[in-house]
């Protein structure tokens, strides 16, 4: 990776970090990355980190080095078909996906392809405040008021949107207070934007054994993504291949390897694609 491209990463890493309270939080958002490594990379100290590292982020946070190709998975297929019929229908989605699928990329590419998409990627160390904050952040509004103020401003600014989508990705990690937040949200906007909430199989058992437990805003939020959620399984041998081919990976002993070495993971082979292509083992 050039200079000038490690300079476009932390340029798009430091805009992600402000939507964070904490340069921490941002962290802990992140797969791989830690608050130290956002600090060498904010203060210049960048020969210490790998390509590697510098392609981890530069995925992260919406910034793609070199001419990284998407492929058309089963799931990220679905996942498009998805995100598009909540924006143009005004429809509201849940989505239980197991780890792996690429649900982050699709919804990066879904986003940079779209106008009038909006996106918060949900950790452990987001309040109400904080992620009201983030949604308001996205959407270019000024950050300002109570909770309610903030979503009120958010809400209006979206439905007088001809078609929009949030998608909420990583909602298993919120807090139960910031889920029953995204209650009041999903509701304000019912019928004029679209919203879509991805997390893996633990937000659907979290929410299912909520309602069980007749725990406040579980059942509520059920009902707001249409008392279902859409489920995705593991990605299979034929999707890492997909994605091999698609970033020219072409070495049939190679394919097989990153299939093997990733074990259906497409986070895990979209490293190893670009291990392995660094290394000139493509060719």
């Amino acid at each position: 990776m050039t200079n000038e491209q490690k300079k476009q990463v932390q340029d798009a890493l430091m805009r992600y970090v402000r939507k964070f309270d904490t340069q921490s939080g941002a962290a802990a958002s992140l797969d791989g990355v830690t608050s130290a490594t956002i600090s060498h990379i904010k203060n210049n100290n960048w020969e210490i980190l790998s390509d590697r590292m510098w392609n981890n982020i530069a995925r992260q946070v919406g910034f793609y080095c070199g001419d990284w190709q998407a492929a058309d998975t089963n799931a990220y297929l679905l996942l498009r078909i998805l995100f598009s019929d909540a924006q143009q229908y005004a429809m509201a989605y849940g989505i239980a996906m197991a780890e792996g699928v690429g649900k982050t990329y699709a919804a990066g590419q879904y986003i940079r392809e779209h106008e009038n998409t909006y996106y918060v990627a949900g950790t452990e160390e987001l309040n109400r405040n904080s992620f009201m904050k983030i949604l308001l952040t996205s959407a270019g509004i000024s950050t300002h008021g109570t909770v309610p103020e903030m979503l009120r401003l958010f809400t209006d600014y979206m439905k007088g949107m001809e078609a929009s989508v949030l998608i909420i990705d990583d909602a298993h990690r919120l807090k139960d207070r910031v889920l029953h937040l995204l209650v009041m949200l999903a509701n304000s906007i019912s019928g004029k934007a679209g919203i879509v909430i991805t997390g893996s199989d633990k937000l659907r058992i979290r929410i299912l054994n909520g309602i069980n437990q007749h725990k406040p805003g579980f059942e509520d939020l059920y009902k707001s993504i249409g008392s279902r959620f859409i489920t995705l399984l593991s990605p299979g041998p034929r999707d890492v291949e997909l994605v091999c081919r698609a970033n020219g990976i072409i070495k049939e002993e190679l394919l097989q390897l990153i299939v093997d070495e990733s074990q259906n993971n497409l986070h895990k082979a979209s490293r190893l694609i670009t291990q392995y292509a660094a290394y000139d083992l493509a060719a």
